[in-house]
């Protein structure tokens, strides 16, 4: 199975496999919802052209199959949340598109949360680390291996320069897969209070973990 790095042309072809399989993301419904057809369809497919356009000119993009699956991936020392990067990619356009209520969401909760839970989970290894922010298969391609092609290249790299992996997993369904792969859960946190809390596994794969996917 061939995985391709993408181009930053395909980007609004990233950003549909990932609206798709993040559309029913309680993180996502949180700050985009309620889930009411069209708007809400356009909304995410929207927020991921943004993502995929700032990860593609700063990061690395894979895809596999003619775009069956994708991942997004920052390197070490990669970032997507500089000024340049927010304005070329549209990034800035979230604080305009999102209600005021999901406004505050994004960028006074999820972004706030993030930005605090990763250097605690990296303890002290900042940017010095493969980040996987997305990573998203069709519903008719799951079971089939793509998950794997799409991010073991990633991690032989990773073991092969002494570097760990990080990321964030948004539903519980997902915490064996990448258990599969030697991220261990570090944190557990959760957006909202009460009986409707969003818990988030906080992840991290020390190098050369071992890994049942080879």
């Amino acid at each position: 199975m061939s995985v391709e790095k993408v181009e930053l042309k395909d980007y609004k072809r990233v950003a549909t496999v990932l609206a798709a399989a993040f559309y029913h993301d309680p993180v996502h419904l949180y700050f985009a919802g309620p889930e009411n057809g069209e708007q809400y369809a356009r909304l995410i497919q929207d927020c991921f052209e943004y993502i995929a356009y700032a990860v593609l000119m700063r990061g690395h993009v894979y895809q596999v199959d003619d775009f069956s699956g994708v991942s997004l991936w920052a390197g070490p020392g990669q970032r997507i949340d500089d000024w340049y990067t927010i304005f070329r990619s549209g990034l800035w356009r979230l604080s305009y598109k999102l209600g005021a209520e999901n406004r505050h969401r994004f960028f006074k909760e999820l972004i706030p949360l993030h930005n605090k839970v990763m250097p605690e989970a990296m303890a002290g290894r900042t940017h010095n680390f493969w980040y996987l922010m997305f990573v998203g298969v069709k519903e008719n391609k799951r079971g089939k291996g793509y998950l794997r092609s799409l991010i073991q290249p990633i991690l032989k790299i990773a073991d092969q320069n002494n570097l760990p992996c990080y990321l964030e997993s948004t539903h519980p369904n997902n915490r064996p897969r990448y258990e599969h792969f030697g991220f261990n859960v570090v944190q557990s946190v959760h957006i909202k209070e009460g009986l409707d809390s969003i818990p988030i596994d906080v992840m991290v794969r020390e190098p050369n973990a071992y890994h049942r996917s080879e």
